[in-house]
């Protein structure tokens, strides 16, 4: 041998690996050319156990799926996320705010002028002091980048906050990202538009 062994346990693990090496190298002479992985990336997805190909797969077929679907589509699928958003909201549903908003969600609102609410505390306010009655979204645009997108609307609500109106006309910007084969919210900014 080229290098000097230790004691037991180092030489039984090195005999083991030439055995395995030999075995594969064995394999692989005894496979027609046509069948041979002769990637690295073969060899590890073989070694990997079933459940995380199959999780890869998903992955796969949900980017794959996300691929085929028009821009027109994803849009329609992203305003029903805004509104998804806004009945959660009305219907203070903590289940689907969790999973429309991302964890590193953040609002900027400027009626609270240098206040900007992380995803915790916007659930809190949203949850506790915010009771939306109802709400129109007004020539909503969509504007696509990748796995970015970009939804901006005039937004008509009828609210209250801690008990105070809170009713009026806004300009909603949201950003999503498009991760795990779900769009998720990132950043609400809201300005008033009275």
């Amino acid at each position: 041998m080229l290098f000097k062994l230790k004691n037991f346990s180092t030489a039984f693990v090195a005999v083991l690996l030439l055995i395995v090496i030999s075995n594969f190298t064995a394999a692989q002479e005894k496979k027609p050319d046509a069948q041979k992985s002769g990637t690295t990336v073969d060899a590890w997805r073989q070694a990997l156990p079933p459940e995380a190909e199959i999780e890869n797969q998903l992955n796969e077929n949900a980017t794959e799926n996300r691929a085929r679907t028009s821009p027109e589509q994803l849009k329609r699928d992203l305003l029903v996320q805004e509104d998804r958003w806004m009945q959660a909201l009305k219907l203070r549903d903590t289940s689907t705010l969790t999973q429309v908003l991302a964890d590193d969600f953040s609002l900027i609102d400027a009626r609270l002028p240098n206040v900007s609410l992380e995803k915790t505390a916007y659930l809190d306010f949203a949850l506790h002091d915010l009771k939306l009655a109802a709400y129109e979204f007004i020539k909503p645009t969509v504007r696509l980048y990748g796995k970015t997108a970009i939804v901006s609307s005039r937004l008509k609500q009828e609210s209250s906050f801690k008990g105070i109106d809170s009713s009026g006309a806004q300009f909603v910007t949201d950003v999503w990202i498009y991760n795990d084969g779900f769009w998720r919210a990132v950043s609400r900014h809201v300005s008033s538009l009275q």
